[in-house]
């Protein structure tokens, strides 16, 4: 199933139809290292990055998106029936920050929250504010995004 994804790079924001196989956290934390993806537009975050238009097809290296999320949110997995709670979480990579929160199941101990967050390559956070560093003026809110552990400079948990 294709569906339309936002991929954030240290340098600009892409907006594409990506290959999902189930849901996208299943996609993006499997070990294959590229994602394919189809009709492709970017906008440049920083000056000198390439805005592209239109593109029919390409390929992107998972290591490089520090965030990404579903145009159209996914419906809660069938098989939760776990409570859940959330916490504050800001999420610092070296050209971004995301402020927001974090889900967690009510009964884990709030000592394991990094843990249970950093397990995956990608985790989610809700409610979020994406800020690029540098670029003031490029900010906006997302109900929901997945930031990559391997680019984290820092994650605080209130």
């Amino acid at each position: 199933m294709w569906s339309k994804v936002d991929l954030l790079t240290p340098y600009q924001r892409l907006t594409a139809e990506m290959q999902l196989r189930g849901r996208l956290r299943e996609t993006i934390n499997d070990p294959e290292s590229v994602f394919h993806l189809h009709n492709i537009v970017a906008e440049p975050l920083l000056p000198g990055a390439a805005p592209l238009s239109g593109i029919p097809d390409g390929l992107f290296n998972k290591a490089y998106i520090g965030g990404i999320r579903l145009i159209e949110p996914e419906p809660p997995p069938p098989d939760q029936v776990m409570e859940m709670m959330r916490r504050y979480c800001l999420y610092q990579g070296n050209t971004f920050t995301v402020s927001g929160s974090a889900e967690f199941p009510k009964a884990a101990d709030p000592n394991l929250h990094n843990d249970m967050l950093l397990k995956g390559r990608f985790f989610e956070l809700f409610d979020a504010t994406v800020t690029i560093i540098g670029a003031p003026d490029k900010a906006w809110t997302q109900p929901v995004i997945w930031v990559n552990r391997d680019l984290m400079m820092s994650l605080f948990l209130g």
